[in-house]
């Protein structure tokens, strides 16, 4: 039920909050679609977050904190937009990133820490930009990673692990990996590229509970699959690609509890869900795509078991 009070839109809630799925975020439909963990075909989303009042503006990557608070980076916008748990609708958000001071320079990435402090890459200029628990409004960041020490090219994808940042280092074809407390125009600590890695237009990194990064390859329809202390020219261990895979331009991925594998394909509007260990050319155990879907141009994903 939606109700209309002073120019706002208010969604009123006569169930329970439920959080708990696949969330995509859709760059050329400006919203995100929520579908259950089980979801396959073409099926609808249970819930969807879009209309003017959400501030969504090419959405392109999703982080969920342990309060299901929903964090959404917008790269035309230039904005972070935060939504409180089961947000639906043409609902405002609860917090907003923006403004000069913010130095978000088309927000491609985004991911938290157990602190709560939040993780941005930005593609142009090349950056990374840190922010405070809590941050809202038109706040500088507490650490910006810059410069030409840093060899970032068009980072895009973005993820914490081990208390190190892997960075989706797009234009280069590389992963980068710095510590996560990095400041300034610094190198990062290691760096995986060359010819035998595999890497075609990194645009989605994750690592899962045992350590192995994954990578989304926009140009190459694959994902490849990597130890995560993996450095410099080093073939994947595994590498993930065919036509019976369903990847198509993938361009946000990650890893659910159980060791699942899900992508958002940006060329084919569809999600596609993989067993844990998946590599070749091997089918997708559940692919989320068609009309009633309302996938469009599907660009980040993010999960709640």
């Amino acid at each position: 039920m939606v109700a209309f009070l002073a120019g706002c839109a208010v969604v009123l809630r006569t169930g329970p909050v439920v959080v708990s799925g696949i969330y995509v975020a859709n760059a050329a439909g400006n919203s995100v679609s929520v579908y259950p963990m089980d979801a396959s075909g073409d099926v609808s989303p249970v819930r969807v977050i879009v209309g003017p009042f959400t501030r969504l503006e090419t959405p392109v990557s999703l982080a969920l904190d342990p309060s299901d608070r929903l964090y959404v980076a917008s790269v035309s916008g230039n904005r972070i937009t935060v939504y409180g748990p089961g947000a639906v609708g043409n609902t405002g958000p609860v917090r907003v990133v923006e403004g000069p001071d913010t130095l978000l320079s088309g927000p491609s990435g985004v991911a938290l820490d157990a602190f709560g402090l939040l993780y941005v890459a930005n593609a142009a200029p090349s950056r990374v930009t840190v922010y405070p628990a809590g941050a809202h409004g038109n706040v500088p960041p507490v650490r910006v990673v810059e410069g030409g020490r840093t060899l970032l090219a068009t980072p895009r994808g973005i993820a914490l692990a081990g208390g190190e940042l892997f960075i989706a280092n797009s234009s280069a074809n590389s992963v980068l990996v710095f510590d996560a407390s990095a400041s300034g125009n610094v190198p990062p600590l290691r760096q995986l590229s060359g010819s035998l890695t595999g890497l075609l237009e990194p645009a989605a990194v994750a690592v899962d509970a045992f350590g192995r990064l994954y990578v989304a390859n926009a140009a190459g329809n694959s994902v490849t699959v990597y130890p995560s202390s993996a450095s410099g020219n080093v073939p994947p261990e595994k590498r993930l690609a065919g036509s019976a895979t369903g990847l198509s331009t993938p361009r946000g991925l990650v890893v659910d509890p159980a060791g699942r594998l899900v992508v958002a394909n940006a060329a084919g509007n569809s999600v596609t869900v993989y067993a844990p260990g998946a590599s070749g050319d091997t089918p997708p155990l559940r692919t989320l795509s068609g009309p009633r879907t309302q996938l469009d141009l599907p660009w980040g994903v993010a999960v709640r078991p």
